[in-house]
């Protein structure tokens, strides 16, 4: 029997030489490979030694806000009874008195049909709208408006209203006729239209306010200055409806002027009007809005709107207290518009920029800030503050900073507004890696 080690070496072939000749190959693959990740190793090193490193880190302790009109705002008187609120486009609340009472708001009510109105049948500046033939039944909200000694505005059947006129109706003379006819004419009821009314309320966002009719007579009626600020607010965005309360008279079918009981308009400065309401349970209230005007007589973007609520007299004449309502908000938007100096944003020194520009290599460098850009001019409430935020150069070379290097911006604003930048720059350079470090990372 043949043993072992022969069948494990066929004849003719020695054992050790078959060995030698594998291990040979075994090394120069191996070489080969080693070979490979040295030249791959020196690949990526060479790679990172040109490649430019990543940017540096901004670290920067920046303020929250700046002042720019130091000193207290002016004070602003408030009404000894009922409700206030004054809200500003540049800073927020300028003043308030029980802003979120909820009480019977009388005509005020018929901005948000007239908002509710354009929603459903929109109206350009120049547009007259589509036309409105009085019906019977309009005739009979006259009738009931008169005998309930509401404000109104006479129709007879068969006559003819453009949107426009109808919705000047509504808002001058306040007629709470006008505002049943439109409810039906959109709706096709009261109930309906009633719905779309606090449907839309919710949508503003007037969460304490609850609508029983269209023209704000009901008791049931009621809301609160400030949901009303917000209601203003949303008829100021609305080009079509900012021109009617506008409008001092208008002229209806019939050749008779109407005329706007706010009698503030043409009276105080930049006044913008809105809407007026007096009602037995009510008393005098007024949802106004203005813009500041300077001492040139020019304009300007700053805006207040306000409402004022429940205001009574000893007469208790309605007439009386819609009066010492339009007092309460001219003498409050005169105190508020009192300070607002005029502001050029170049003038204002930088805001302190505390904080370290830094590489990943361990370098780094001081900042500092200086004016870039901004608006020509701003008119600023006494004790207004900017809002700082701030922000880098993004893809920054840190191997290229130098002194003067801008790395950053800061921006500041009110309510949204951006009235100035600054740019924050190196106040050195960062130095350049090492070979070591370049390869490492």
């Amino acid at each position: 029997m043949p043993s072992s080690s022969a069948s494990a070496h066929p004849p003719g072939r020695p054992a050790g030489k078959r060995s030698t000749r594998r291990r040979g190959r075994v090394l120069a693959v191996g070489f080969a490979v080693m070979a490979g990740v040295v030249v791959g190793a020196g690949a990526v090193a060479a790679v990172r030694l040109v490649s430019t490193p990543p940017p540096p880190d901004l670290h920067l302790q920046l303020a929250a806000t700046l002042a720019v009109a130091p000193g207290p705002p002016p004070a602003i008187p408030l009404p000894t009874t009922g409700s206030f609120d004054l809200v500003s486009s540049d800073g927020g609340q300028v003043a308030s008195l029980a802003p979120t009472a909820v009480v019977p708001i009388g005509s005020i009510a018929k901005v948000m049909t007239a908002l509710v109105v354009l929603k459903a049948k929109p109206l350009a500046l120049e547009q007259s709208g589509p036309n409105y033939t009085i019906t019977e039944q309009d005739v009979a909200f006259y009738d009931q408006v008169v005998a309930g000694d509401g404000s109104n505005l006479p129709v007879t059947v068969g006559e003819q209203f453009s949107e426009r006129q109808l919705l000047l109706a509504l808002l001058l003379p306040s007629a709470n006729n006008i505002a049943e006819t439109l409810a039906v004419w959109v709706a096709g009821s009261q109930p309906a239209f009633i719905a779309e009314l606090n449907s839309e309320a919710k949508t503003l966002g007037m969460t304490q306010t609850s609508f029983a009719d269209a023209s704000g007579y009901s008791p049931q009626t009621v809301s609160t200055a400030s949901d009303l600020v917000k209601l203003g607010q949303a008829a100021l965005a609305n080009p079509a409806l900012t021109y009617l309360v506008g409008t001092p008279t208008a002229t209806m079918p019939d050749g008779t002027t109407i005329h706007n009981l706010d009698t503030d308009l043409g009276t105080v400065p930049g006044w913008l009007g809105i809407k007026t309401g007096s009602t037995p349970q009510a008393g005098g209230c007024l949802l106004f809005a203005a813009e500041h005007v300077g001492p040139l007589g020019a304009t300007s973007d700053v805006r207040v709107v306000g409402a004022v609520l429940g205001q009574t007299t000893p007469s208790g004449a309605l007439d009386d207290e819609l009066g010492l309502a339009l007092t309460v908000a001219g003498t409050a938007v005169k105190a508020a518009f009192e300070d607002y100096p005029t502001i050029d944003p170049g003038s204002l020194k930088p805001p302190a920029v505390p904080g370290t520009l830094r590489s990943g290599w361990g370098t780094s460098t001081g900042l500092q800030a200086s004016f870039e850009s901004g608006l020509s001019s701003v008119e600023v409430r006494v004790g207004a503050t900017l809002k700082l935020s701030a922000s880098q150069v993004t893809h920054l070379d840190p191997t290229a900073v130098a002194s003067g290097t801008v790395v950053g911006h800061v921006t500041g604003t009110i309510a949204g507004v951006t009235v100035a930048t600054w740019d924050v720059s190196a106040t050195g350079g960062l130095g350049q890696p090492s070979w070591q470090w370049l390869i490492t990372h």
